[in-house]
């Protein structure tokens, strides 16, 4: 009996633990030629450390789509106010401006 609410209990704390698991690093496509030409790394978005500071829903859906490889992250858009570049994000005082490359492109 003691051993079944033991295992019952283990299994209730590996399952709650797998919501509060973090996503690792998301790195954007490199296989853009313009990023080559320019010489530029594929950047990387720290997704894990975005968690530490802002809810799922601030992002999520209404700037990012929820779902690997569904939105078409590129320079001109995030400059045009969508993705990174939104207006709550990395167009505004919270976080570093869009022209600081090596915040993102990183070697």
């Amino acid at each position: 009996m003691i051993r079944g609410w033991l295992v019952a209990g283990v299994l209730v704390l590996v399952l709650s633990s797998i919501g509060f698991a973090k996503l690792g690093n998301i790195i954007f496509d490199d296989k853009i030629e313009s990023l080559k030409k320019a010489g530029m790394p594929p950047a990387v978005f720290p997704h894990a450390k975005h968690e530490d500071i802002y809810k799922c829903e601030d992002c999520h859906p209404n700037i990012f789509k929820d779902k690997r490889g569904a939105n078409d992250v590129t320079m001109h858009k995030n400059m045009n106010g969508e993705f990174c570049g939104a207006a709550e994000c990395h167009n505004s005082p919270k976080a570093f401006p869009l022209y600081m490359c090596n915040k993102c492109h990183i070697k």
